[in-house]
């Protein structure tokens, strides 16, 4: 399993939900341009941006609450000239081994070495990890795959960082994090599908990027996050 860039800082909050689209997406981020949000520099995701605006008293935040993961509105990047591709529909079980899967790679990740609490609702939590699956993209259409193509691809992350008083989003980030299998995302029919390892990833960068905004990092080779207007 290769990655792309894994998402840090705060940003790295996510989730996930239902039927798939086959169209091509915009991985454009919501506020990109608003002056309350900062690009965040040295982050390791494809887009990140703080609200400068709502990050008082962050560095206290320790409950956290994974909110179930949307696949809804999840696209499927075909490779150039492929037609769509029905397939790639994620079905009503695969949904759910997904969903199961996000929710225990996220908290292992996220409660390793106490890092931080994990809740089992909204009502008890400071910060709310949301996440959309924005899209996949395989190298290769079904027909090459079956010719014998390689299964590589990638995925795409929607992350919101959201203060659970509040309801602000503290952070928004767009990543893509790339598999040497992803047709594994294809092929769900068990509670230990190999997606977990990018799930695993995510959620470890989860972790250290939210301990290094906070000012907790025990890591000397992780670069400081520096933000900058837009």
């Amino acid at each position: 399993m290769s990655h792309k860039r894994l998402a840090a800082l705060l940003a790295s909050f996510m989730v996930l939900g239902a039927c798939t689209q086959l169209d091509a997406t915009s991985s454009a981020v919501p506020e990109r341009g608003d002056p309350a949000f900062l690009e965040a520099v040295n982050a390791r995701a494809d887009e990140l941006y703080v609200n400068r605006e709502t990050q008082a008293g962050v560095q206290g935040f320790r409950t956290l609450y994974i909110a179930p993961a949307n696949l809804a509105d999840m696209q499927v990047i075909q490779p150039e000239g492929a037609t769509a591709d029905e397939a790639w529909r994620v079905t009503e079980s695969e949904e759910k081994i997904i969903q199961k899967a996000i929710a225990r790679e996220f908290s292992a990740a996220l409660s390793f070495d106490a890092a931080f609490n994990l809740v089992d609702s909204q009502e008890q939590a400071k910060i709310i990890v949301n996440t959309s699956l924005v899209a996949i993209h395989p190298n290769e259409s079904r027909e090459s795959v079956a010719a014998g193509a390689k299964l590589g691809g990638a995925i795409t992350v929607s992350i919101a960082l959201v203060n659970a008083a509040t309801g602000a989003v503290m952070v928004r980030s767009v990543d893509t994090k790339s598999s040497d299998d992803i047709w594994a995302f294809n092929q769900v029919d068990n509670d230990d599908p190999a997606i977990d390892l990018i799930f695993r990833s995510w959620g470890n960068s989860i972790r250290r990027g939210m301990l290094q905004v906070q000012g907790r990092s025990r890591d000397p080779l992780v670069q400081p996050i520096v933000l900058k207007q837009q």
